[in-house]
């Protein structure tokens, strides 16, 4: 017992030795973070509670980006829509509905959401809206401030699950240079 204990020992000894440290040398950059030449086109997204979408402001809608959406395999995916048109901030809101636009395998017609107040939140699951769907989907709401989210869990919601935000995308993201992906 005590030679195994001496060879465990040495062992140890010999993989402590064989560590080693690297010193880096300090490298400092510098010059801008831009591309050269003059400024492209950026992504537009929302800032805050304000649109950065032009047309949508006009017309008071709100595209909301499902990327992922399914009732298959065992899996279920819940919707809300929340009308922020309702804080602290004096913003004065009004109700509206969204048109569930799917996309994808087995996608119903669209269906309406009905009336949603500001301050208050549609839900909806995939399996009651869209039997046996999977793909994306796309809100289309006709008052401004729509915000959504999606969980999407195995049924029971026993070992996975997984939620994101719903992207806000504008209306006219195929009618510029950008082209397509806004």
């Amino acid at each position: 017992m005590t030679r195994s204990r001496s060879t465990f020992q040495n062992v140890a000894v010999s993989l402590t030795s064989l560590c080693l440290s690297l010193v880096l040398p300090r490298v400092v950059l510098g010059g801008d973070l831009q591309p050269p030449g003059t400024p492209g086109p950026t992504m537009r997204t929302l800032e805050s509670l304000g649109f950065d979408c032009p047309k949508d402001v006009a017309s008071n809608t709100t595209n909301l980006l499902y990327t992922f959406v399914t009732n298959q395999a065992g899996f279920d995916t819940g919707l809300s829509i929340s009308n922020t048109g309702t804080d602290p901030f004096g913003t004065v809101g009004q109700a509206g509905s969204c048109a569930l636009n799917f996309y994808g395998a087995n996608a119903p017609m669209p269906i309406p959401s009905g009336n949603i107040a500001p301050g208050t939140t549609y839900v909806a699951l995939a399996s009651t809206s869209a039997p046996n769907f999977q793909g994306y989907m796309i809100a289309t709401c006709n008052f401004p401030y729509a915000h959504g989210f999606a969980f999407i869990t195995d049924l029971g919601a026993r070992n996975l699950a997984m939620g994101y935000l719903a992207q806000v995308i504008c209306t006219d993201r195929g009618s510029n240079a950008m082209g397509s992906g806004r």
